[in-house]
């Protein structure tokens, strides 16, 4: 399914070329379109008519300046980014860096993809020590154990409070960790997903969409998504991420030296100070181990499952500000939002 999903970036690969063109057209027929029908308004004095297709052409207008501006707002909103997110991502055990530039999503998108996967190896191995641990196994059959005699039960493993507990925590954390592996790899699938499809479909058919008057709304919601899940999310995600570095902030520029020194060499001013800033350190890079998870199940699944929802929900804020501010309806939207909270 996922890769049917994916399969819409191939087909709308050149959506800078035919998308946008294809909305300024929209522009320019629904700015006819509403001049005909003011004409008319002013030929039957319908003051109501005129209103409403004043209205839309300047609607109209205001979605040709916004896909005419939409290059200088992608590269604006790239270079304010970079602003944030520019550093290293601790990556298992490398270090994924983000550098400024017109790759900066990309980069943070792979960045994000890589904390996913990294995190799902930890517990798939981590499940695998469960599934392949003699110890373990024999723990299991010794619980399993039934002994009677002449029809009456001796003894079962289920009576031993310690080994019943012991098991039940194993059998408690495989579980759990069968969940996160599913639901690490959507994550996955659908960060794939919003890089290949929110820049090129959502924002360009946001704008094809909004061009109209019964469409104004799902285009204001696609093209706010568009920015707000290309632009915003990974932005909220990497500054969230507890394996995110910044960069080091540039070093000060040497001091000039003064064209009429003192008399003293060591009075002038050639003598300056260079201050370097390294990185800190990416914390350890060690996989998760089976006692750490059976004793702090709840940290790894707030590290892990609640994290994205956080970035999500912060992104969300934003997507409602901009479907106001593009005449979009919100209040599904908020419902929406509230309800899942």
């Amino acid at each position: 399914m996922m890769d049917l999903l994916l399969s819409i970036h191939m087909f709308m690969n050149g959506a800078w070329d035919s998308l946008l063109p294809l909305a300024l057209v929209a522009v320019v027929t629904a700015i006819i379109i509403y001049t005909i029908v003011l004409m008319f308004g002013r030929a039957f004095s319908i003051h109501e008519l005129e209103t409403h297709a004043k209205a839309e052409m300047l609607q109209a207008v205001s979605t040709a300046f916004i896909a005419i501006f939409l290059v200088f707002i992608v590269g604006s909103a790239m270079a304010v980014a970079g602003q944030f997110i520019k550093g290293k991502v601790q990556c298992g055990g490398d270090s994924i860096q983000i550098k400024a530039g017109d790759g900066i999503m990309d980069d943070a998108y792979s960045a994000i993809r890589c904390r996913l996967q990294s995190k799902a190896q930890e517990l798939a191995d981590a499940q695998s020590k469960i599934h392949s641990d003699p110890g373990i196994a024999w723990k299991f059959n010794a619980l399993n154990v039934k002994i009677s005699i002449f029809g009456f039960p001796v003894w079962d493993g289920g009576w031993s409070s310690s080994l019943f507990k012991e098991t039940e925590s194993y059998r408690v954390v495989n579980n759990m960790a069968t969940n996160m592996l599913i639901s690490l790899n959507a994550q996955s699938q659908l960060i794939e997903y919003l890089r290949l499809n929110m820049l090129d479909i959502f924002i360009p058919m946001g704008i094809l969409l909004r061009s109209f008057f019964f469409t104004r709304g799902p285009g204001a919601l696609m093209i706010s998504l568009g920015i707000g899940m290309y632009f915003i999310f990974p932005v909220f995600f990497v500054l969230l991420d507890p394996g995110f570095v910044p960069a080091p902030p540039d070093p000060p520029a040497p001091q000039q030296i003064m064209a009429n020194p003192y008399c003293y060499a060591t009075m002038s001013t050639s003598a300056t100070i260079m201050k370097t800033v390294e990185a800190g350190g990416l914390g350890s890079s060690s996989g998760l181990s089976l006692s750490d998870i059976k004793n702090n199940l709840a940290d790894y699944y707030v590290g892990l499952m609640l994290h994205p929802l956080i970035a999500f929900f912060l992104t969300l804020v934003f997507v409602r500000y901009m479907m106001t501010i593009l005449g979009g309806d919100t209040y599904e939207l908020t419902k929406m939002v509230s309800k899942v909270i």
